[in-house]
């Protein structure tokens, strides 16, 4: 069908018109459903549609409508396009609902049609724009000086970690700059556990942010430089606290497409990468921890995009709460598949930080309603984004990460 498309400059998004034809517009896309003998379940799950309301804006299908028009030149780019195509967060919930074939390919699409956008005259988000005239140098997102990486990593513990081990702490810019605790909290569980790992001073941003936001060219030379860490250090497998490291690493360096990007960068191939959680599951069945102390308090999980429906890691970091003596999990409403995103993916915190936050609270509120004491996650990035909401709405809630609930009270048995 390719062969019928008018617009040929599109070339990315004309690679992959064939899958985009096949959404049949149902609208499945646009809202969470699941019925079934005892319960029915339906919600908004879209936190764009939620926020702007018009069709455009909800689920894939208003997007698959601006990807067939733009390419048979029904309409042509402007800045109402690339608001509807940079305020998605790419948090997977249409993909989820999807029931038709291009069900795949939804958030390569996303990402495809973002990769078109940058080479048009349009209105690209300005802070989009700033982190990404400094990354190619400076590695990260938030423009701090590459040297300063490893400030979080005290100078004693560092002296004391290996040259080369069998994992690398992967430890991702958002902890590496913003959420220092976290990282620390991380290498002292990791010590606690006896696991052979180190920290690797040369890590560069994994290059989700740039995949995300469709700067593919930009983002080449990320994979490759992470892609030789393992090789240079002796490691096996490469092990992250950071849900968007965790994807970008286990499956857009190792999947072909729509899932990766090895049919781009090629594939990273003998390095298993894993999160935090799984070491932990890992490590509890086989009877290789042993709690220290109880953490008494009745806590809710908070699914991230990019661990869960990005890579179908529901239970794992639930099976470790459950875990933890004197803790009490409650749900959500809207957990796991269903969960309602943050609001901080897909460029949308730094490139929209008002609407970000909004949504955040709106999870926050969700939270609230379960009467848990504290919210927790996987992901550095969701515990910035609803950390922020829980201060800005003054809420009675705490936050923490699910490493930092077990870190004070595990050792290796």
């Amino acid at each position: 069908m390719s062969h019928l498309l008018k617009n040929k400059n599109l070339k990315e998004l004309a690679k992959i018109y064939d899958w985009v034809s096949m959404c049949t517009h149902c609208g499945n896309c646009k809202y969470g459903y699941e019925y079934g003998a005892a319960t029915n379940f339906a919600a908004m799950l879209c936190v764009q549609g939620d926020k702007f309301n018009f069709d455009s804006y909800r689920g894939s299908r208003g997007k698959v409508s601006l990807a067939r028009s733009l390419l048979h030149n029904r309409i042509g780019w402007s800045d109402k396009v690339a608001h509807v195509l940079f305020t998605c967060t790419s948090c997977g919930a249409c993909q989820q609902m999807c029931e038709t074939d291009i069900k795949p390919w939804i958030l390569r699409m996303f990402e495809t049609l973002r990769y078109e956008a940058w080479k048009q005259n349009v209105a690209i988000p300005e802070n989009i724009k700033a982190w990404s005239s400094t990354i190619g140098t400076l590695y990260n997102p938030y423009k701090e000086p590459h040297e300063n990486r490893l400030d979080w990593l005290p100078s004693d513990v560092r002296a004391s970690l290996p040259k080369k081990a069998e994992y690398i702490y992967f430890a991702g810019c958002t902890a590496s700059y913003r959420r220092k605790q976290l990282a620390r909290a991380t290498v002292s569980l990791l010590q606690k556990l006896k696991v052979d790992f180190t920290v690797v001073e040369d890590e560069w941003c994994c290059a989700s942010p740039l995949l995300r936001t469709g700067q593919y060219d930009l983002a080449a030379k990320f994979v490759e430089h992470n892609k030789a860490l393992p090789e240079k250090y002796g490691a096996s497998t490469f092990i992250t606290t950071c849900s968007g490291c965790y994807r970008t690493l286990g499956r857009d360096y190792t999947m072909d497409a729509p899932e990766g990007y090895a049919d781009k960068y090629g594939k990273m191939t003998g390095v298993k990468v894993l999160h935090t959680t799984h070491l932990l599951e890992e490590m509890l069945k086989k009877g290789e921890i042993e709690f220290t102390g109880s953490f008494n308090k009745k806590v809710t999980y908070h699914d991230p995009c990019h661990l869960g429906r990005h890579a179908e890691v529901y239970e794992t970091p639930r099976n470790v709460l459950k875990a933890v003596p004197g803790l009490e999990l409650v749900e959500m409403y809207r957990n796991r598949k269903f969960s309602f995103c943050c609001g901080a993916g897909g460029g949308v915190r730094g490139g929209f930080a008002d609407y970000s936050l909004e949504t955040a609270g709106k999870r926050v509120k969700e939270a609230e309603a379960t009467g848990a004491e504290l919210v927790t996650s996987a992901c550095p990035f969701c515990y910035t984004n609803l950390a922020d909401a829980i201060e800005l709405n003054k809420s009675p809630l705490k936050m923490e990460d699910v490493v930092e609930i077990i870190e004070p009270i595990v050792r290796r048995k």
